[in-house]
């Protein structure tokens, strides 16, 4: 006899952007159906939620074609005496599960009903038993650590939230599986909410997102590593039986490893076919994602806090709702996959009120041109200069606070430097402004020097072990955002800063990781940092709606979906090497938007890389993102700054693409050693062609890689960034041959070109 709901609610197509919860109360089966795909799950005779399918939707497909849920999952676990927990659960709770990965480990301290004659109580009980007792639609769910700025995103259309309810039978205990769905990306956001319906703490020690279930033989896995100045770089395995991590233990997203992945079935997916399974975490603390292939070849996905000095009580009363994992399914390829990653992020997480520009502006950030000397008469000659090459946005980094000359000193002390700026920094904000651009400021709020006037005064603000050394890293220590009183006096400093100076742009910094987390907030502080950092910037932007934040931690150490949802762009490495930069880019690609990219054209010389490159290949990588500069232009003559005020007026023109288009990889480095790839106008009649060799074999010649998305009966110019016309031709010829010219180009051969409908 199946489990009833609560209340007999069936849901039909309600019409919002093509999606569709549709409930069959007969065989209590869920379908979720999106633009291309669709998920479904059933509640089973014992009141267990277990999943059913994920996948495209066969071509034809109308909305009363959905699975009925009489067949049901095959079982795995009929010849295999040992093997008998196969069974796809849509949350995987220790109880049901015991001896393979979980969603969902509880502790209980009692047992809320008489023992049997002869049972002895084994505490704490250690076992979860989830059964369905309702569902609801609600428009609109929040995951949790939403931001709560009240900013708009750039598409803001009401959306469905599947909510079902789930019960332990005996405890006290009750979990909500949400499913919010952005079917035009075909795109399911999961995450779930924990209640403890008792008078007695609950003790949560390991808890996923969701539990995603992948067709048998999805076991290639895409994903990236790295470390500092070494980004994002792509890596590609097949699993093997077990489980396979991608993690951090850290305050903030981390280098090593970034959390999003994609997964095919090997050698049944490339470039732009094939299908492939997505998913990123919108959270930007300790993290992990399990993946894990059972003997019986089913694939599992666990994606969630990481369980490495976890924990989480429950009081009585208390609800708990995780960040949400975001996820889908494309026929596309790695291609598809990430072009719905990038419209979902432009639409719908990253921040665009009204009284901010359109696209993000051209940046100069002074850092590599003065280091920690700053002062003001130096600080105005490269706003001026700046300005007279097209920049619209300029940054003073480091040193311009406190007794900060060095990077020993002054960290914490959010004051301006009398002796950098005797007359503070409002004659230089004004003057940036008078020039007609925005003016930003570098801050690392999360580190302090034990050199500080705050350590000083608060030497227990920091996280460290009583009794223990208070170990540092790049001479910093890590505040304790566990303690109110630290949150308050940050977000007090940064916002007197923000009103005062009218600054328009935050480049939100983060230079270390934690080492020894002695914290006022316990275990906690791997949460209860990452939710006060999302606090502040939430904050922030609720007061000065104009405020844009860049978030940047030692070059791309806090990347996820959940930091964009309050940073309009990230710093993605310190690495500016036009040849580095490439590889890193690529990596990014997989998973974000350009519009969120920054990059910057530094000096010919690179300092870190010791590289020479020439300045058309810095400017071509560079205009893939959101375009930066930082080099010394105090050291440029009049003939070097009028190339880069052209490169800028070219990536002005091309913005609009490059931003919000769709992206196309057409070539990849590990295939011909060069990077190719077209964004295309959502319309398709503009696009943007970039290609740059890292490395040419003399004689080779490589494929001219056909363009995509352009209307196929449509006459294109293609024009060079002087605005010169190189070539004609149709729609049908470029995405069947290509543009010619870049086949024989050898190392550093690069190039730029706009498409326009003519």
């Amino acid at each position: 006899m199946r489990v009833k709901h609560e209340a007999p609610i069936v849901i039909t197509n309600k019409n919002v952007s093509n999606a569709m919860i549709h409930f069959n109360p007969t065989t209590q089966t869920f379908n979720l159906v999106l633009a291309t795909s669709f998920y479904a799950f059933q509640v089973d005779a014992q009141g267990r939620l277990v999943h059913l399918g994920w996948g495209p939707r066969p071509a034809g497909a109308g909305d009363a074609d959905l699975l009925s849920g009489q067949v049901s999952w095959e079982r795995t676990d009929t010849t295999a005496s040992f093997e008998t927990q196969t069974q796809p659960d849509e949350l995987l709770t220790f109880g049901d599960v015991t001896f393979h990965e979980v969603s969902l480990k509880v502790e209980f301290a009692s047992l809320p009903i008489p023992l049997a004659p002869g049972e002895v109580a084994h505490l704490p009980i250690r076992d979860v038993r989830l059964r369905y007792t309702g569902h609801e639609i609600a428009m609109n769910g929040q995951p949790g650590l939403a931001p709560s700025h009240g900013l708009p995103t750039a598409v803001d259309s009401p959306r469905e939230t599947l909510r079902v309810r789930l019960r332990d039978p005996v405890q006290p205990f009750a979990v909500t599986l949400c499913y919010r769905l952005t079917p035009e990306h075909d795109i399911i956001e999961r995450w779930c909410e924990l209640e403890n319906e008792g008078g007695a703490p609950i003790r949560v020690e390991l808890l996923n997102f969701a539990a995603l279930h992948l067709p048998r033989g999805v076991t290639e896995l895409t994903a990236v590593s790295g470390a500092w100045a070494r980004e994002f770089t792509t890596q590609r395995e097949r699993l093997r039986p077990g489980i396979c991590l991608l993690e951090h233990r850290t305050l903030q997203t981390g280098h090593s490893n970034n959390p999003f992945f994609l997964l095919n079935r090997p050698g049944q997916a490339w470039e732009e076919g094939g299908i492939v399974y997505f998913g990123a975490l919108a959270y930007s603390g300790a993290w992990r994602i399990a993946f894990e292939q059972l003997s019986t070849l089913d694939v599992r996905v666990h994606p969630g806090y990481s369980p490495f000095e976890f924990e989480l009580m429950l009081g009585a009363g208390e609800r708990h709702v995780t960040p949400a994992v975001v996820c889908g399914v494309s026929a596309e390829g790695w291609g598809g996959a990430s072009r719905r990653l990038h419209a979902f992020t432009r639409e719908r997480v990253l921040p665009r009120p009204a009284e901010m520009p359109r696209f993000r502006p051209v940046l100069y950030n002074s850092w590599e041109a003065t280091w920690f000397d700053v002062n003001h008469a130096g600080q105005a000659e490269l706003a001026r200069r700046a300005a007279a090459i097209g920049v619209e946005l300029f940054c003073v980094d480091d040193g311009w606070f406190g007794a900060r000359r060095n990077d020993r000193t002054g960290l914490g002390d959010w004051t301006v430097s009398p002796d950098a700026f005797p007359d503070g920094l409002r004659p230089l904000a004004d003057e940036v402004h008078r020039l007609g651009m925005q003016f930003g400021l570098w801050f690392e709020p999360e580190m302090i020097n034990a050199d500080s006037e705050l350590y000083r005064q608060h030497p227990d603000w920091v996280l460290y072990f009583p009794g223990r050394p208070r170990c540092e890293a790049r001479n910093q220590l890590v505040l304790d955002l566990g303690r109110p009183e630290v949150v308050a006096y940050l977000h007090a400093a940064l916002d007197r800063l923000v009103s005062e100076l009218g600054i328009d742009f935050i480049k939100w910094d983060m230079n270390r990781y934690a080492s020894e987390p002695g914290s006022a907030a316990g275990k906690a502080i791997w949460r209860v940092h990452v939710a006060a950092v999302y606090d502040i910037m939430d904050r922030l932007r609720r007061a000065q709606p104009g405020l844009a934040i860049q978030s940047c931690s030692g070059g791309g150490g806090r990347i996820d979906l959940g930091i964009l949802a309050r940073a309009d762009q990230v710093w993605v490495s310190d690495n500016t090497d036009a040849f580095e930069r490439m590889r890193i880019q690529e990596g990014f690609s997989l998973a974000y938007p350009a519009r969120a990219m920054e990059a910057w054209v530094t000096e010919a010389h690179n300092t870190l890389t010791d590289r020479h490159s020439r300045l058309n290949t810095r400017f071509d990588v560079a205009m893939r993102g959101a375009l930066g500069i930082g080099s010394n232009l105090t050291q440029l003559d009049a003939a070097e700054l009028a190339e880069y005020a052209a490169y800028i007026a070219f990536y002005k023109r091309i913005r609009p693409v490059v931003q919000e288009g769709a992206l196309y990889r057409l070539e990849r480095l590990e295939e011909f050693g060069a990077s190719v790839i077209e964004y295309v106008a959502r319309d398709g009649r503009e696009a943007v062609y970039s290609v740059v060799v890292h490395e040419h074999r003399v004689g080779e010649f490589r494929p001219a890689p056909a363009l995509r998305r352009l209307i196929v009966g449509g006459i294109y110019g293609v024009f060079d960034r002087s605005g010169v016309e190189i070539h004609r031709a149709t729609g049908y010829e470029l995405m069947t041959q290509g543009i010619p010219g870049d086949a024989a180009g050898g190392a550093g051969h690069s190039r730029t070109l706009y498409l326009e409908q003519v």
